[in-house]
């Protein structure tokens, strides 16, 4: 029999189950991708922050995931030694997060529209923090309401938080020009433009010069997304990139036309399947085109 003490503990055990959430953090793929049955059973934990990150804030403004404070995908980036749109450094970095009332132990959960970009661009500026906790919710808003799920136009009440710079950042998910330009030269990296075809090969383009990065591999990055914007089958996904040349021994820099459609691929590489060196090049064709004394190409790759 149980004593008074063994009795107490029960009690106290059953008490704890009670009080705790009712489904843990997500194992696998490190706890990067939720479904919205997840994000609904886990809103109002107080160490969750879902972040809407849709391209307008007037979607947010019509309706939105009860909780979600609204964050324009643009505030991250600024122009660096008059390159645009470029990730803003880590000081500024963890002010914006401390606003948005996000600390180091929080558990970031991000939305934006159907199969989009925007959520991995976070997830990669809070890989390079060195952020642990984050993921992105698949099939975003539009699966949220094609499941039923409640919306609200009320905005959360959100306290600040201290953020503080992290002490060192991870330059290995982070592909630098110098970086590219020596696996350009050296074929030590393989080089994966993300962007439409016709954007690869030159067709069309805004740059400067028009094409991709010289060497560069194509692989459009809504690819990796069935229609109704959740990620394929991991399978499926394995063997289209290992056919392109893009396998897991390699070391792989996405990049795009400025490092955001590139941290989806980014996200998929290293998430999804599980490749252990990934690089995002968030300069991108916008940076590389712009330096007459790099070599671009066009038309595909023989």
């Amino acid at each position: 029999m149980l004593g008074r003490s063994g009795i107490l503990s029960v009690i106290l055990a059953v008490c704890l189950l009670a009080l705790a959430p009712s489904s843990a953090w997500p194992a696998g793929q490190d706890a990067r991708v939720v479904s919205a049955e997840w994000l609904h059973e886990n809103m109002n934990r107080p160490d969750v922050r879902i972040l809407d990150v849709r391209a307008s804030v007037a979607d947010y403004w019509q309706s939105h995931v009860p909780g979600a404070v609204y964050m324009s995908p643009e505030l991250m980036r600024l122009s660096d030694r008059g390159v645009p749109n470029k990730l803003m450094p880590p000081e500024a970095l963890v002010i914006l997060l401390g606003k948005l009332g996000i600390s180091p132990g929080t558990m970031v959960v991000a939305y934006s529209e159907k199969g989009d970009f925007k959520p991995t661009y976070l997830m990669w500026a809070l890989d390079y923090l060195g952020h642990k906790r984050s993921a992105v919710v698949e099939g975003g808003f539009a699966k949220w309401q094609n499941e039923g799920l409640p919306t609200t136009q009320d905005y959360p009440r959100i306290a600040e938080k201290r953020y503080p710079a992290p002490r060192r950042v991870h330059p290995e998910v982070r592909a630098s020009l110098d970086e590219t330009r020596r696996a350009v030269s050296s074929g030590d990296a393989v080089i994966l433009d993300v962007r439409a075809t016709e954007m690869y090969t030159g067709e069309k383009g805004t740059w400067k010069r028009k094409g991709h990065i010289k060497g560069a591999l194509s692989r459009f990055w809504g690819e990796d997304l069935d229609t109704t914007g959740v990620w394929k089958d991991e399978a499926e996904l394995r063997a289209a990139y290992e056919r392109l040349g893009v396998t897991p021994d390699r070391r792989i820099i996405t990049s795009c036309g400025q490092g955001q459609m590139s941290s989806h691929t980014y996200f998929t590489l290293k998430y999804i399947l599980g490749y252990p060196d990934v690089r995002n090049y968030d300069g991108s064709f916008n940076e590389w085109s712009n330096l007459t004394d790099l070599p671009v190409d066009t038309g595909m790759k023989p």
